[in-house]
C-alpha cells in the first residue's frame, strides 16, 4: 500500500491539522503512523493503523493526552486503510503537542470569539490549555498555543477548533477572529482570568 494514494479529503483533512502518514515495513507487518509535523524528520506519533490477517485494518491512537508514543485500540474491523486512518482522527489527542510547538516558535497571535456566555464562562475554568481569557459578555481572547492546543483535540470531545478557525462547542461554532496587535489592549475591569 502506497500511503501518497489516499483519497483527497483525507490528504487535505491531514495537511489542515498539521498531520502526516509514514509507513514502516517489516516481514511481520506494514504499520501507518500518524503523525505531528513538528520539524523533525519522523515527526511525532499519535496514531497508527495496521493491517489484520483477514485483510482489515486496526487503529491506534493517542487518545490520553500525556502519554509519551503510548496508543490504545480504537477500532477494529476497518475495511480500507483510510477509514483506519479517519478513526485514528478521530480518538487522537494532541493539542499539549501543538501546545508546546506554538509556544516554542514563540507566537504572539491572540484570537478573539464571541460565545454563549455559559460556553464563556467554561472555557475560561478550563485547567487545559491556558492562554484563555474571559473579557465579559460572551467575548473570549485565546492565545496561539491555546488555539493550537484545541485544533489537536479529537471533534468527538465536543470542545475543538476545525479546520475552518471555528471553536466549535457542543455543537454550536464560533468563529475566530486573528486580532492585531493595536486590538489587543485588555478592557479594564472586564478581564476575567482562565489562569488560577
Amino acid at each position: 500500500m502506497d500511503v501518497t494514494v489516499i483519497d483527497r479529503s483525507l490528504t487535505r483533512l491531514l495537511q489542515q491539522r498539521r498531520l502526516f502518514l509514514t509507513r514502516e515495513r517489516s516481514d511481520a507487518a506494514e504499520i501507518v503512523y500518524v503523525c505531528v509535523d513538528d520539524g523533525l524528520p519522523g515527526g511525532y506519533p499519535v496514531g497508527y493503523v495496521i493491517p489484520s490477517r483477514a485483510g482489515t485494518w486496526f487503529a491506534y491512537a493517542r487518545a490520553r493526552p500525556g502519554r509519551v508514543f503510548a496508543n490504545d485500540q480504537v477500532d477494529a474491523g476497518l475495511l480500507s486503510v483510510e477509514e483506519a486512518v479517519r478513526a485514528v482522527l478521530d480518538h487522537a489527542r494532541y493539542g499539549d503537542v501543538l501546545f508546546a510547538l506554538e509556544q516554542r516558535a514563540g507566537s504572539d497571535a491572540t484570537y478573539t470569539a464571541e460565545v454563549h456566555r455559559a460556553h464563556a464562562t467554561w472555557l475560561a475554568a478550563l485547567a487545559e490549555p491556558e492562554g484563555i481569557t474571559h473579557l465579559g459578555n460572551g467575548r473570549v481572547r485565546f492565545t496561539g498555543p491555546a488555539v493550537a492546543y484545541l485544533r489537536g483535540l479529537p471533534e468527538r470531545l465536543g470542545c475543538h477548533v476545525d479546520d475552518e478557525d471555528r471553536i466549535r462547542l457542543a455543537g454550536d461554532a464560533y468563529p475566530l477572529i486573528r486580532e492585531t496587535p493595536h486590538t489587543t489592549a485588555p478592557d479594564p475591569g472586564r478581564a476575567v482570568s482562565a489562569e488560577p
